[in-house]
């Protein structure tokens, strides 16, 4: 008879999972909200507005440091909790920056102050974004048995695509249409809903260890040695290249989405705002579809499931790209839901890869390679969909052309990546770094 698996702790790890609630009060804010009120409201060019977005990814190597940290160096026993609270508190206490600094730059766009106190904001939120990022990771995979840690993954990931449009919705209703006080008013209650959920999330989430565990007793390299031993790998180095790109390309909109929706259709900030709920259904729809149909695979197995979840959102984001043309409204919220079913076959397939492409011993550095190589790329996406935007307007002069030349660039990119994920070697990094452990994405096997 097979060995059975070992048990998820499905209570434990859906309290762990409300700390991306958290999260998606935070994230929206800073990314969704704030840069709305700069490029559409207040006039802003959007290249330097995307570069402020970008700014917080450029320390992005923190990340590869915080795991590795917390990997061997427990503070009062405790290797992971310490560091996601490092980097949690300096972003919550961040965000009263922020309509500080809606009100210097709409007094004056070129502010010295406004403009140095956001690069200061944007640093801080993302110093800590990084410190706490990949640790938390790595929390989820500690709480869970080896053959169902990508499943405690998948779980607390839900959590994130669910809240998001859900934030999307109450930001929308709190401020439909732009003013300082209710922006005030809102950003207070983002903290207080961040804040309450990080809270709930992580007391408890982790016990101190009386010894250490066996990968412990493993003597580890100093962290430059480690992270030359880590690039060495072939397969890692594909994986890393196929991530890259991958965040380039779905996240260059990230900045501009709602922007577009402001200077193409002449939307209000509230009806933006429920961009995010528009795509983010769709991406909750495709993620449990996905996990249903794929809940008897094994990680490493994942690999066609992320190629059609490339193609899936490869191709509504061209088709984006024809609605910024055409002006069509009437196909723009479709389009966003299916772009959203795209991203979450995606999201399912690339979680899924990433934990295959984990090794058990380094599992703090690996992730925090992983997170930091998303969020540095997720960046540089940023970055380039606002500077595009931009260079096509000054040579056009026509937003519908500006915006959809972004759209299309990034249908372009993801189906590169198609290419670039065929030739990792997923299973045979599995093979030489730890046993084959079961489907990362399969929530309805963690039900059984």
């Amino acid at each position: 008879m097979s060995e059975q698996p070992s048990p998820l702790s499905i209570p434990r790890t859906l309290k762990i999972g409300t700390f991306h609630i958290g999260s998606s009060f935070v994230d929206l804010l800073t990314s969704g909200v704030l840069n709305r009120i700069l490029i559409s409201d207040l006039n802003i060019w959007a290249t330097p507005v995307a570069l402020l977005s970008a700014l917080r990814y450029l320390l992005a190597p923190l990340g590869i440091w915080a795991g590795y940290r917390s990997d061997t160096h427990p503070i009062g026993g405790l290797h992971r909790l310490p560091y996601i609270w490092a980097g949690r508190l300096p972003m919550i206490l961040s965000l009263p920056l922020l309509p500080v600094i809606a009100m210097l730059l709409a007094a004056d766009p070129r502010s010295p102050l406004g403009w140095i106190l956001a690069i200061c904001t944007f640093l801080i939120y993302g110093v800590g974004t990084l410190i706490s990022g990949g640790v938390f990771l790595a929390l989820v995979r500690d709480t869970a048995p080896p053959e169902r840690q990508g499943q405690a993954i998948s779980i607390v990931q839900i959590f994130l695509v669910v809240s998001f449009p859900v934030a999307g919705i109450i930001y929308g209703q709190l401020m439909p249409v732009y003013d300082l006080e209710t922006f005030w008013y809102m950003t207070l209650i983002g903290m207080t809903i961040a804040a309450t959920f990080f809270l709930f999330a992580l007391t408890g989430a982790e016990r101190p260890r009386t010894r250490p565990t066996v990968d412990e007793t493993v003597e580890q390299p100093p962290f430059t040695k480690l992270l030359r031993e880590i690039w060495a790998d072939r397969p890692t180095r594909r994986f890393f290249l196929f991530l890259a790109l991958g965040a380039t390309s779905a996240f260059a909109q990230d900045a501009i989405l709602e922007p577009f929706g402001g200077q193409v259709f002449g939307l209000s900030v509230g009806e933006t705002t429920r961009f995010n709920a528009y795509w983010g259904l769709g991406v909750l729809v495709s993620l449990v579809a996905t996990i249903i149909i794929t809940r008897r695979r094994q990680a490493h197995e994942q690999v066609g499931t992320t190629v059609i979840g490339l193609i899936g959102t490869a191709l509504p984001l061209a088709l984006l790209g024809v609605v910024a043309l055409t002006e069509s409204r009437l196909l723009l919220i479709p389009t966003l839901f299916f772009f959203g079913l795209g991203f979450g076959i995606y999201t399912i397939g690339a979680i899924s890869l990433l934990i295959a492409m984990t090794a058990d011993r380094r599992a703090g550095a690996y992730l925090g390679l992983w997170s930091v190589t998303q969020l540095l790329f997720r960046g540089v996406g940023i970055f380039l969909g606002g500077f595009v935007r931009d260079l096509l307007f000054v040579a056009t002069g026509s937003y519908t052309i500006a915006y959809a030349g972004v759209f299309f660039l990034e249908a372009v990119g993801l189906l590169v990546c198609v290419l670039l994920i065929i030739n990792v070697d997923v299973p045979g990094f599995v093979r030489g770094t730890r046993q084959v452990q079961p489907a990362a994405s399969t929530l309805m096997a963690a039900l059984d």
